[in-house]
């Protein structure tokens, strides 16, 4: 049985494994940054790969040795076979299996750390480990197996993923009582009068509150441009400036610490939310099924 995979010298756990680095790190110069020894032996597994499958599995760029179209998907198949080796040998020796869920900053904070308890109590034999990523990372890392779960955009799903709803990610306007006028804050003053703070990372609300702030007829000039909203909700504890924000983030501040601006237009910013992940998953890894029903279950959000 499988001979033709025996008859010749070439392949290897170890071989497989250097694949798999370079395919997640992007080259060999990444995979091992600064160490050309160890540069140079991925390079020497890399060739030898090739000769055992007959077809080139990396080939230079420029200065740079990355994989090909065929070694993308040796790597791919690599990693399957190699996580299913890891999650037997951990269950043989009574260790927990370990499975990654990428999402966005806002969601891993208010959303996904605070519910998974409640998985963990599930499955007593798990781990999670979680990942910030942008929506394209989720789905590249998802489609290439680097990725278990992710928590990503509805119009972001890619063909030949396996998805569950969440729910809609809603958005409010929220200003420091120390800001807001007598009688309320309306979104159109706040824009033209009030200092705010707003996350730029997000290509789509960034585009999203550009339109917004067109519809409104207002200019929009952030006084503080963020990396992620928990970076915003700081800025707007100090009590110096305003944001819009995902509704799951108001709990984050004090009661009665802000006032929240609930309108209409604030509706065009909303996003539907999927729990995303691999078909291949469930296939090489145990209990993976259930944990994505789990998941999917527990991670709603709130309507």
């Amino acid at each position: 049985m499988f001979e033709n995979l025996f008859s010749e010298r070439g392949l290897s756990l170890d071989r497989m494994k250097v694949l798999v680095e370079v395919q997640a790190a992007g080259s060999i110069a990444q995979a091992a940054p600064g160490d050309p020894v160890r540069q140079s032996q991925y390079s020497r597994q890399l060739r030898e790969l090739s000769e055992f499958f007959g077809c080139e599995v990396a080939q230079r760029r420029g200065k740079v040795l990355k994989l090909t179209e065929r070694g993308e998907r040796l790597a791919q198949l690599a990693r399957e076979q190699l996580r299913s080796l890891d999650d037997f040998r951990a269950e043989c020796q009574g260790e927990t299996a370990v499975f990654t869920i990428g999402a966005g900053d806002s969601l891993i904070q208010w959303l996904v750390i605070p519910r998974l308890s409640e998985v963990l109590a599930e499955f007593p034999g798990t781990r999670f480990a979680t990942s910030n990523l942008r929506t394209n990372e989720i789905v590249q890392q998802l489609t290439d197996g680097r990725l278990d779960f992710g928590i990503i955009r509805k119009n972001a799903m890619a063909q030949g993923l396996r998805s569950a709803p969440l729910g809609r990610v809603t958005y409010v306007a929220i200003v420091p009582t120390a800001l807001a006028r007598k009688g309320g804050v309306e979104l159109e003053h706040a824009f033209a009068e009030l200092p705010l703070a707003t996350q730029t990372t997000d290509g789509q609300f960034s585009m999203g509150l550009r339109e917004l702030a067109e519809t409104l007829d207002v200019a929009l000039s952030p006084a503080i441009s963020c990396q992620s909203f928990p970076q915003t909700i700081a800025a707007v504890r100090t009590g110096k400036f305003w944001a819009i924000v995902p509704s799951i983030a108001v709990r984050e501040l004090p009661a009665h610490s802000v006032h929240c601006v609930q309108d209409p237009h604030l509706r065009s910013l909303a996003r539907e939310a999927m729990l995303a992940w691999n078909p291949r998953l469930t296939r090489i890894r145990p209990n993976a099924t259930r944990i994505a029903t789990s998941l999917s279950t527990r991670l709603r959000l709130q309507a």
